[in-house]
């Protein structure tokens, strides 16, 4: 049965029976824990007194043996007085019924118990080999410090929205094995990432099914898989949608033109406007009409597509009538791909002249 020995015996203080000092034995409770919880060493707890002659062999073979310099360096060890109150109570916190003296114990690093019994093992180094070994990978200090930062740094890209970043850092730990209160975090972490991105995967997969084709989703579907571009697991859940999805050879058009169009937000990203603009132009004049087209537009900003005439746009005393179209124009193809930013070129082209047929049309979407 798994315990939580850290908090249940912290509270109680405790005394060490006199046996030789370890560079590897913690002194308190604290120590033990913090070895368990920050770099997954298994706890070895020993029972004993100094009027225990198997208690004082023990502890003479743990502290001379070179066999055993080494394992014990994988363990937190606490050494209990069965003379002081602590060891009545910790008795009934590990659940032990014995009698003898020494009483061993193994405690996982997440409190799971492995090993309890009364005397000295006949084997001391088979003994700690193979409770080492069931106990999970054990981390360096260095490790230890490393997933620390990087949940810290996950934490923030998370906040940012910044998934990308966030997979980059997460995705390469491989802690599955290791009991340490980082290495489960991280864990947790990728798991929450990985359901993250095939709950995504999965609702994009349904809008590519639809007929006609969301092009914002094919977008979406292009830029997701610049997102798992790190991890080779979660970017094959992508491609496998993405070749789904390109067995119709018109989709394929779709996905190339996708990747033109976020190759230009790139650019724009970047500060080259005019690198971005001209791929945004020969997106619009590729395709005219088209949701790629209204995307792409709507990129440009308010900037038409064709060059600029010598004369002046025709005025009136209620605005420009043909720049009212034109935003309506360009809400009308907004409105097919559900863009939120669809209003905002309605009420642009009423806004622009608002006695126009187009602002009148601008209205009756509105409502």
């Amino acid at each position: 049965m798994r315990r939580n020995i850290c908090f249940q015996v912290a509270i109680l203080g405790v005394s060490l029976f006199q046996l030789s000092a370890q560079a590897d034995t913690v002194r308190n409770l604290n120590e033990l824990k913090a070895q368990m919880t920050q770099l997954g060493k298994p706890a070895l707890v020993i029972a004993g007194a100094d009027w225990c002659v198997y208690c004082r062999e023990m502890s003479q073979e743990l502290a001379t043996s070179p066999e055993l310099q080494p394992l014990q360096k994988d363990f937190a060890i606490l050494k209990i007085d069965v003379d002081t109150p602590v060891w009545d109570i910790a008795k009934r916190v590990f659940e032990f019924d014995g009698t003898g003296v020494p009483a061993v114990f193994i405690f996982r690093a997440d409190g799971e118990k492995l090993y309890s019994a009364s005397g000295k093992p006949s084997d001391m180094e088979g003994f700690l080999k193979r409770y080492r070994d069931k106990s999970g990978r054990i981390l360096t200090t260095t490790e230890a410090r490393d997933l620390s930062r990087d949940l810290t740094k996950i934490q923030g890209l998370l906040k940012k929205d910044d998934l990308a970043g966030a997979i980059e850092i997460a995705m390469p730990y491989d802690f599955k094995d290791c009991y340490a209160q980082t290495a489960t975090a991280m864990m947790d972490v990728k798991s929450q990432i990985d359901v993250l991105v095939t709950d995504q995967i999965a609702k994009l997969d349904e809008k590519l099914k639809q007929t006609p084709v969301d092009f914002a989703a094919v977008v979406e579907l292009v830029q997701f898989k610049q997102t798992c571009q790190s991890s080779r697991e979660l970017l094959a859940k992508v491609q496998s949608v993405e070749e789904s999805f390109s067995a119709e050879e018109a989709n394929q058009k779709l996905l190339a033109q996708a990747g033109q169009l976020l190759s230009a937000d790139q650019l724009r990203e970047d500060r080259k406007r005019g690198e971005a603009a001209a791929i945004y132009e020969e997106l619009i004049k590729q395709s005219p009409e088209t949701a790629v087209a209204a995307l792409a537009q709507e990129r440009l900003g308010n900037r038409e597509s064709t060059p600029a005439k010598s004369t002046m746009p025709e005025k009136t005393e209620s605005g420009d009538s043909k720049k009212a179209a034109a935003y309506l124009r360009l809400a009308k193809q907004l409105l097919e791909i559900k863009s939120p930013k669809a209003n905002e070129y309605l009420q642009k082209t009423i806004d622009e002249a608002p006695e126009s047929e187009a602002a009148q049309e601008a209205r009756l979407l509105l409502k």
